[in-house]
């Protein structure tokens, strides 16, 4: 197979995936928008500790993807498959323990962004059943690393698939009652998520098991050194993510001195440039996968070379779509608006989006690679240090800039990291970062079920 069918066979399964995530809320805003626009708001506002929960959640999954990769590279598979069902039970244990920290932290959110208690009331319908649901959601997080870490992006996709259809069906039902079903309100659209998820979670599981990629649960005995793998990769990851979004909290809190031009248009200029970035997270799922794997493979030069190549791909798809975003971008932007300065204000917003595109594409796509070869910390390291810069930069530009320089300051950190990850990747320290797991060498890799050297 060519590297490029390699690429793009991993790249366009995993970017439609991405897709049918980001097509969750919108199923969820379609039904609760009917309801009210009180219960639309409480929805958009819940989405923030939705990705923030998410961000945190999502620690194993992403070691998992990691250390199944390299191990899949090794021809360890018995380790691939222990990997699989310590992680799967981990992350239950994991992710309940999250979605009850965030539970107990609702009311204190709620103070700090001063939402008033009609929204607050239900905002906690929404997200406390979201959240005693959250390790199903976590749970087929994991199954699709498993998946991905095989190198199989096509299931997770037809999962998530499954899972997206079950609940466009399910949502209203359980929104607005059926016969014997009560009307549930926005409380509905979180139980059809988890129920959705729930089934495609199980589905999932059994063809693990069919398919040979993971161990029965009955033979689940704790593995420290697995967890402790799965974290050391994964936490950097979370970490990073969850403070970028309480970062926007406080960019938030400048952009409330603008009231709703400031909100709308950067809300506007994030949805144009989200194509863009669903393609670019698809590419990174095929960098992590395609560089853990050689790494694990012990072919280091390999992985760099498979990795320049999918940040290649995925420029070229970026640079094409930034040129119509330049070109277009007031047309673009009307189709979110019909005000004459929000349309207009967001215009200008996307065409510094689109000058930026290209930094954004470096810096996801190598944070991919990165995070296949098991060595996470330069992208969370770059990527906390500089949305960091972005509120005093918001808070500094807008003083000159007004309005367009927070805008302008979210830019240019996009440009900073892009430029210190691709040099950082440069260096090529990455290429000896090989997991600790797979230090101890097996004789003959068919022989590998036999030879589990950390059970």
């Amino acid at each position: 197979m060519s590297d490029r069918k390699l690429i793009l066979g991993l790249a366009i399964p995993a970017i439609l995936q991405t897709i049918l995530r980001a097509l969750f809320i919108v199923v969820d805003a379609f039904w609760v928008g009917k309801l009210g626009s009180d219960e639309l708001a409480a929805l958009t506002f819940s989405m923030f500790a939705v990705w923030a929960s998410l961000e945190l959640g999502e620690m194993l999954a992403t070691g998992t993807n990691s250390l199944i990769a390299q191990s899949v590279g090794a021809k360890d598979f018995s380790l691939a498959k222990n990997i699989g069902v310590q992680n799967i039970i981990n992350s239950l244990i994991y992710s309940f323990v999250i979605g009850i920290v965030f539970i107990l932290a609702l009311p204190l959110l709620y103070t700090i962004t001063n939402l008033n208690p009609t929204l607050s009331n239900l905002s906690d319908e929404y997200l406390i059943t979201y959240l005693l649901g959250f390790p199903i959601i976590i749970l087929l997080s994991v199954v699709n690393s498993v998946f991905r870490g095989n190198g199989n992006t096509k299931t997770p996709f037809y999962l998530l698939l499954i899972a997206l259809c079950l609940n466009f069906i399910t949502t209203p039902i359980l929104i607005f009652g059926f016969k014997f079903i009560n009307p549930l309100g926005i409380k509905g659209a979180a139980l059809s998520t988890i129920i959705s998820y729930f089934i495609s979670f199980v589905i999932g599981y059994f063809l693990l098991l069919k398919k040979n990629f993971i161990y029965s649960i009955n033979k689940y005995n704790f593995n420290f050194k697995i967890i402790k793998e799965s974290a050391r990769i994964g936490f950097p990851i979370s970490l990073n993510g969850f403070a970028f979004s309480l970062i926007y909290i406080f960019i938030s809190n400048i952009l409330s001195y603008y009231g709703t031009l400031g909100f709308a248009a950067v809300g506007i200029s994030h949805r144009s440039e989200s194509v863009s970035y669903q393609i670019t997270v698809g590419f990174s799922i095929a960098a992590s996968i395609i560089t853990g794997q050689q790494i694990g493979a012990g072919n280091p030069d390999k992985a760099e070379k498979l990795a320049w190549k999918t940040l290649f791909y995925g420029s070229v798809v970026s640079i094409i779509y930034s040129i119509a975003l330049f070109i277009f971008s007031k047309e673009i932007a009307s189709i979110f608006s019909t005000n004459s300065e929000i349309v207009h204000t967001a215009s200008f917003f996307n065409k510094l989006t689109a000058i930026v595109i290209i930094f954004s594409t470096i810096e996801i796509i190598l944070e991919g690679a990165f995070t296949g070869a098991g060595y996470s910390i330069p992208p969370a390291i770059v990527g906390l240090s500089v949305n960091f810069l972005r509120i005093p930069l918001s808070a500094l530009f807008s003083l000159y800039l007004g309005l367009n320089g927070i805008w302008v300051a979210i830019c240019f950190t996009v440009f900073l990291k892009g430029v210190i990850i691709f040099f950082w990747f440069r260096k090529g320290s990455w290429k000896s970062k090989k997991s600790k797991l797979l230090k101890k060498e097996i004789p003959y890799p068919e022989m590998a079920d036999k030879y589990f050297p950390f059970s």
